[in-house]
């Protein structure tokens, strides 16, 4: 993997990104569930083949919208490995760096025909495997901010978050509710991001309990097409924005991940919780029309001219 690639100081935020790097392979199916058939040939375009992660989505969104962006994400010496250095972009304001890992991780995800999708994760390598907490401090030291996607991979990080001296940002997915391997994550983020799909309280009740819970300055929950909600701490409101529509829906895949770092960048620009987040839902709603992950994501000058467009 290309480790050559140095960010521009003189462009954009600094935001460091840990995570994994997965090959990501998506098949288009009807619908759920799948019916049976011993081989089935499908219209060009019906499978996708590309990267993605949530560190590598957020990462590379953050980077097409202007960021300077240093990306720490697993890195195997193998074919599917060398197939992820291929997919790199290359930027002045993107430096990928390589954590070394036995296999690299590979992603499948059944595409519905109304975008709804299940996503199948191998990680091909024990499941102990982490980022290096020293070595995640050396490259997050001068950043703006750290984002920290939940998995294995990051537990260590989020246990030691506050050694970085900088704003964490954690995206917990799909929380069921207080406890389970979010917990560290939620812990150590002052900028909380989850999606409603497994809660089994109302949205309102929920965020009333995070922000109880847990020490985090803002936390949005998305509600898929119902758009997203948001507390903020010393805001007695709530803050409901409801979804963006750009364009047909092609994919929900990386949708979450697409709001996340749509937030973050106008967070880290100044913009105040609520304009940030009606700008994030643009950016996730752009990112629908298209297949993979890590597609479709909106320049700056392209975002700006949707959220200005009445």
């Amino acid at each position: 993997m290309d480790t050559c690639r140095t960010a521009d100081s003189e462009t954009g935020h600094r935001i460091a990104v840990f995570g994994h790097a997965n090959m990501e392979v998506v098949i288009t199916v009807g619908g759920f569930p799948v019916t049976y058939e011993p081989d089935r040939t499908l219209p060009p375009g019906a499978i996708h083949v590309g990267v993605s992660g949530t560190a590598w989505n957020v990462g590379t969104a953050l980077w097409r919208l202007g960021n300077r962006v240093d990306l720490c994400v697993s890195h195997a010496d193998d074919p599917v490995g060398a197939f992820v250095t291929a997919s790199q972009p290359a930027s002045p304001r993107l430096r990928i760096i390589p954590a070394p890992i036995g296999s690299q991780p590979v992603t499948a995800v059944l595409l519905g025909s109304s975008g709804e999708r299940l996503i199948l994760n191998d990680y091909r390598t024990a499941d102990d495997w982490h980022h290096d907490p020293g070595h995640a401090a050396s490259i997050a030291r001068g950043a703006d901010l750290v984002v920290l996607p939940l998995g294995r991979a990051n537990t260590r990080l989020a246990a030691r978050a506050a050694d970085f001296g900088v704003p964490v940002a954690c995206d917990v997915h799909a929380i069921p509710g207080p406890y389970g391997d979010h917990e560290v994550f939620c812990q150590a983020a002052d900028l909380l991001f989850m999606s409603d799909e497994r809660l089994q309280v109302p949205a309102a009740d929920w965020l009333e309990q995070v922000m109880d819970r847990w020490p985090c300055t803002i936390a949005i929950l998305s509600q898929g097409a119902q758009g997203a909600m948001m507390a903020v701490r010393g805001d007695s409101s709530l803050h409901h924005v409801p979804a963006a529509h750009t364009g047909p829906v092609t994919s929900t895949l990386g949708a979450g991940d697409a709001l996340c770092a749509g937030f973050l960048d106008g967070h880290t620009r100044g913009l105040p919780p609520r304009n940030a987040l009606q700008r994030a839902t643009i950016f996730a709603a752009a990112k629908l029309s298209h297949i993979g992950g890590a597609q479709g994501h909106l320049t700056a000058t392209e975002l700006d001219y949707l959220d200005a467009d009445p």
